[in-house]
C-alpha cells in the first residue's frame, strides 16, 4: 500500500462569518513535497549524508479555497527516491480531492567524500596528504566512494585524476606485489585437501585481486586471487 503524508495549511480568514478561505501556492507544494521526502529517508541517510529536493510541474498552482485545505503526497511508483522521482500530490478540502497533479522531485544525495587535493598522475601510491574531504553530490555515483582515508591504503591510482575528482573503486587499484612473468605458488584448497603447483603470473595485480596465471607444468591458463607476492589460490 502506497503511504502518503498530509500537510495542513494555516487558515487565513477574511472577517465576519463566512468560511475560511486559504490559498495553495506553489512554494506550499514544494514544502509538502520536501517533508514527504525527509520522512521517507528518515533513518535510512549514511553518516554525514543529506538531501536537496528540486521541484518542477507542469501548470500554475495558485488556489483560492473555502475550507482548510490538506496536500497530500505518495510516491507514484516503486522506485527509489534518488534523482528525477515523480510523485503524486493532491489538494484536498473537506475529503474532496479538488486538484491532483504529478510533481518531479529531483533528489540529490550530498555527502563529504575524499577527492584528490591536486592533479595525480596514473599509477601514484596513494597518501593520505594527496586527499582532502569535501562534500559533493554522490546520487549518480554507482561505482562507490571513499569517506575515510584507510580505505585508500595500498592502493594507486589507475588513471590521471584532475584536483577536486572524486575518487570511486574505478578509479584505484591495489598497489601490485606480483608482476608479469613472476614465478608463483598455485595453492588450491578445499575443506578436504589442500593441493600446490608452480606456476607464473600473466599479469601485475595487488593483494586481493584476481589475475590469469599459468600452470608451469600443464601450461593451463587459470585464474587465481593473489594472496601474497609468492602464492596465488585458485579454484578446483
Amino acid at each position: 500500500m502506497k503511504k502518503a503524508i498530509w500537510i495542513s495549511l494555516i487558515l487565513s480568514f477574511s472577517g465576519g462569518p463566512a468560511l475560511a478561505q486559504s490559498k495553495v501556492s506553489a512554494s506550499d507544494i514544494t514544502k509538502a513535497v520536501e517533508v514527504f521526502v525527509q520522512q521517507e529517508l528518515e533513518g535510512s541517510l549514511e553518516g554525514e549524508m543529506r538531501i536537496e529536493v528540486n521541484t518542477r510541474w507542469q501548470g500554475v498552482v495558485e488556489l483560492e479555497l473555502d475550507g482548510e485545505p490538506q496536500i497530500r503526497v505518495r510516491r507514484g511508483s516503486s522506485r527509489p527516491l534518488r534523482g528525477p522521482t515523480v510523485l503524486r500530490v493532491g489538494i484536498d478540502v473537506g475529503g474532496q480531492t479538488l486538484k491532483s497533479m504529478s510533481v518531479t522531485a529531483d533528489i540529490r544525495y550530498l555527502r563529504p567524500v575524499l577527492v584528490a587535493s591536486y592533479m595525480l598522475s596514473r599509477g601514484e601510491a596513494l597518501e593520505e596528504s594527496m586527499l582532502e574531504m569535501v562534500e559533493r553530490d554522490v546520487t549518480t555515483l554507482r561505482n562507490g566512494y571513499f569517506t575515510e582515508p584507510a580505505q585508500l591504503q595500498d592502493v594507486q591510482t589507475r588513471r590521471s585524476l584532475a584536483a577536486g575528482a572524486v575518487l570511486t573503486r574505478n578509479h584505484v587499484s591495489a598497489i601490485p606485489v606480483v608482476k608479469r612473468g613472476t614465478a608463483v605458488e598455485l595453492v588450491a584448497r578445499t575443506k578436504r585437501f589442500s593441493a600446490t603447483a608452480l606456476g607464473e603470473a600473466m599479469q601485475d595485480g595487488g593483494v586481493g585481486e584476481r589475475i590469469r596465471v599459468k600452470n608451469s607444468d600443464s601450461g593451463k591458463i587459470l585464474y587465481g586471487q593473489i594472496l601474497d607476492a609468492h602464492t596465488i589460490q585458485i579454484g578446483l
